[in-house]
């Protein structure tokens, strides 16, 4: 739901109600994943998407009576006969989504609003959603911080204390029970911040489709005409560097950051490189053939890096895709930062 909070946001701040759809479990090769969202606004318009296809259209003719009744309903959709029914569609299984009215109350509005600021400072949330059909809208939710805090609505201690201690590590939309009572957890995790080292061409669809995919864009190069938000208009921060012989100065990078080496040479790739060895980053990537990587990896070996350290390399960087455009290898580069993230999140080797 995060690229639709500044959408629902709006229309709570025109006091315009909004019938929000959630697919909150499925069982088998169903369409939308847990989490998918749609929104439907009181002129029938809608944003998101539950997965499309006759599964979609059920959602919206739901959606529709939620808005007028105002009350809640979980709608389980089997589309295993879907197929050959002359539907467009290629999946089958069984889909549960939740869909529920959300009014302008002072409660909904200031709880939304909580989420966009915590996205906006990309600190972790978990928005709590009590799937009890007979609750109405304003009580039946809470906003959590990453530590579990309560920050805004208001659902019992006990769910509060389990969604919390749940949703740590939670990255994923989940279901979950307690008591009589079932709930629907999803995290608003910060992003992951990708340093771009490098301005050139390979950099702008670079930044931009990592943004897409929901990482923290940095980028950094010693060349005004090159670093400027202009050129990278998706870009969280855009720096521009005296020189890049201690380009992380000042910056803490952790398991979670990644680095990106595609500057304009070799020999500032390989000074970016050293840098990026001297920190905890979780992915560093470097640009260039094969043979200049082996040669590369190898000098710093010999002038004392170890071998496990330099084995932190993805270089050549990106996944091996065969293409050769630079928005083919940014496609490749963001392939592998959303693989490794992956692998990070389900705490399993990449």
């Amino acid at each position: 739901m995060r690229g639709l909070i500044d959408i629902l946001n709006a229309s709570l701040g025109r006091g315009e109600s909004v019938v929000a759809a959630a697919v909150v479990a499925k069982d088998g090769s169903a369409p939308g994943p847990a989490g998918a969202r749609m929104l439907l606004f009181e002129n029938a318009d809608i944003a998101g998407t539950v997965g499309g296809g006759p599964l979609e259209g059920q959602a919206i003719n739901a959606a529709v009576e939620t808005m007028a009744s105002g009350q809640p309903q979980v709608l389980e959709i089997d589309l295993s006969g879907a197929i050959g029914d002359g539907a467009d569609a290629i999946c089958g299984g069984i889909v549960q989504v939740f869909l529920e009215r959300i009014d302008p109350t002072p409660g909904n509005v200031a709880l939304f609003q909580t989420v966009a600021a915590m996205q906006a400072a990309n600190q972790t949330c978990l928005l709590v959603s009590s799937l009890d059909v007979q609750a109405t809208g304003g009580g039946a939710r809470a906003l959590l911080s990453g530590d579990g805090r309560l920050l805004a609505g208001g659902l019992p201690d006990a769910v509060v204390r389990e969604a919390g201690r749940l949703g740590h590590n939670l990255f994923s939309p989940s279901r979950a029970v307690w008591g009589a009572e079932a709930y629907f957890l999803e995290p608003f995790p910060a992003a992951d911040p990708v340093y771009i080292c490098g301005a050139g061409h390979i950099a702008r669809p670079t930044c931009q489709i990592a943004a897409m995919a929901d990482f923290r864009v940095i980028v950094l190069d010693d060349r005004a005409e090159f670093a400027s938000p202009e050129r990278f208009p998706l870009a969280n921060e855009v720096a521009v560097l005296p020189a890049f012989d201690d380009c992380f100065a000042g910056r803490s990078l952790d398991a979670a950051s990644s680095v990106v080496i595609v500057s304009r040479c070799h020999k500032q790739d390989r000074k970016i490189l050293i840098n990026a060895l001297h920190t905890d980053a979780g992915y560093i990537g470097m640009i260039g053939s094969s043979r200049k990587v082996v040669a590369v990896l190898e000098e710093l070996i010999e002038e004392g890096f170890s071998r496990q350290n330099v084995a932190r390399t993805h270089a050549p960087i990106g996944l091996p895709i065969g293409g050769d455009t630079p928005v083919e290898i940014a496609v490749s580069i963001v392939a592998e930062l959303i693989k490794v993230r992956t692998a990070r999140r389900e705490r399993r080797p990449v």
